[in-house]
């Protein structure tokens, strides 16, 4: 009977000092820490292609994400702008620049391969905005981290340049010179002809020509001192005298020299033929000059897979040439003309030249190239057709764009410009785009009176 009594009195220690009791017992859990479910921070960023543009209609800006996530709409506006000039704010707040405005409540969907794009309509004259340089910065009513909500772009709008179309006739007694001028605040050479009336060796005029210099004061001549300029057989060898020391002096003046000789004389292959041009120095012929270019005859080669881009000079825009780079651009001789088509035109949005302006804006794209016999036909979408509205002249800037573009391609003649598959007419005023286009003979005429 004791024997029993102990045990039980063990087994009631046992029970009084286990944790089932100790859990029943009052106590404070106020200090405890409270742990929820955490809430993965949002990765949407915004994105937009180009950060300077020109004379836009419109601007698309997409909102991506690194990992999938569902967005919610809580606003008639996914955008709201505000516009600077000279770092003055002169319009904030600026909404309904969608050209359909999203639904409220709505939920969109976005991942790394499917993200939100959106069209901005950021005309000059829809804005109410004057000629000059701005600064919009775009804020997103969708992301809640103000780091991300907002990019800012460059917008130029610069509506007083003109643009006259090239010319496949000269006027009457007259012989078209295709000069080479350099851009006053850039290393461009500019072709501009001039039409004059043949009195000497059309070589000889040439390079009179371009010591005269152009019209146009945001051009120069670098050509000045030529002692003589012979044709033979179609090798026209330049002599320059030894004491003029400004073609040799500096290498980039050398170069836009050199070329400004070299692509003139070129282009007087349309009246006689032209095989080669060298140089000569006080009559004898060095091994380098102009600074280091070796002189050796060069001879009159076609030059392929040229992009034709557009400069300003005292408001009046020029198209001048531009050799692509086939490894930035990665044309190769296998590619098919199709396929060289598309990195073409893919290298307008190329923003590697300061001054290079794209006359096909960004928001023109090529759905599809194809070739019949020597024509390649440029398929382009919807939003070809509005471009450069009620200017014209703009719009012949960007077709004659193409036409000399695409005819640098071996094996292109000439070009013809769809939408949607559809033949585009009434684009131009005086030019049929039903019809195959070929490149006009005299590119960027000098005196634009002629044109009537």
């Amino acid at each position: 009977m004791k024997a029993f009594f102990n045990l039980l009195i063990v087994g009631l220690i046992g029970l009084l000092s286990s944790t089932y009791l100790f859990n029943l017992s009052p106590i404070d859990y106020s200090g405890t820490i409270e742990i929820e479910t955490p809430v993965e921070e949002s990765t949407l960023r915004l994105e937009v292609e180009e950060d300077k543009v020109l004379n836009p209609e419109s601007i698309t800006i997409k909102h991506t994400a690194s990992k999938p996530e569902v967005i919610k709409i809580v606003t008639d506006s996914i955008f709201n702008v505000d516009i600077y000039k000279d770092n003055e704010l002169i319009k904030s707040n600026i909404k309904n620049l969608e050209p359909v405005s999203p639904s409220v409540d709505a939920t969109i969907s976005v991942n790394e391969d499917n993200p939100i794009v959106t069209t901005l309509n950021i005309s000059k004259k829809d804005l109410d905005l004057e000629d000059g340089v701005y600064k919009f910065v775009f804020n997103s009513n969708l992301i809640r981290n103000e780091e991300n909500s907002s990019l800012s772009v460059t917008v130029t709008y610069d509506t007083a340049g003109n643009y006259y179309p090239a010319l496949n006739t000269t006027p009457l007694g007259t012989k078209g010179l295709t000069l080479y001028f350099v851009a006053e605040d850039a290393n461009l050479l500019i072709p501009v002809t001039r039409f004059v009336v043949e009195d000497k060796s059309i070589t000889r005029m040439a390079i009179e020509q371009l010591q005269n210099g152009p019209l146009n004061p945001g051009l120069r001549s670098v050509i000045k001192d030529v002692t003589n300029t012979t044709y033979n057989n179609g090798n026209v060898v330049i002599d320059i005298p030894s004491s003029y020391e400004g073609y040799n002096r500096e290498e980039t003046q050398g170069l836009l020299a050199y070329n400004s000789f070299v692509k003139t004389i070129f282009a007087v292959d349309r009246y006689w033929p032209i095989y080669s041009v060298s140089f000569t120095v006080d009559r004898t012929r060095p091994e380098t000059y102009f600074h280091g270019i070796n002189m050796s005859p060069v001879p009159n080669i076609e030059n392929n897979h040229i992009l034709y881009m557009a400069y300003k000079a005292d408001k009046r825009y020029y198209l001048f040439e531009h050799q692509l780079d086939p490894e930035k651009t990665g044309i190769s001789a296998n590619d098919t003309i199709e396929m060289k088509a598309r990195k073409i035109f893919d290298a307008y949005s190329d923003r590697a030249l300061p001054y290079g302006i794209s006359p096909v804006p960004k928001n023109v794209t090529l759905n599809n190239a194809s070739v019949e016999r020597r024509t390649l036909i440029l398929d382009f979408n919807e939003e070809f057709l509005s471009v450069y509205k009620d200017r014209n002249d703009l719009r012949y800037m960007m077709v004659e764009s193409l036409v000399y573009t695409f005819t640098t391609i071996p094996g292109v003649d000439s070009i013809k410009i769809t939408v949607q598959g559809k033949e585009v007419s009434g684009f131009l005023d005086t030019l049929d785009t039903t019809k195959a286009l070929y490149p006009p003979e005299f590119i960027n005429p000098e005196v634009v009176e002629t044109q009537e």
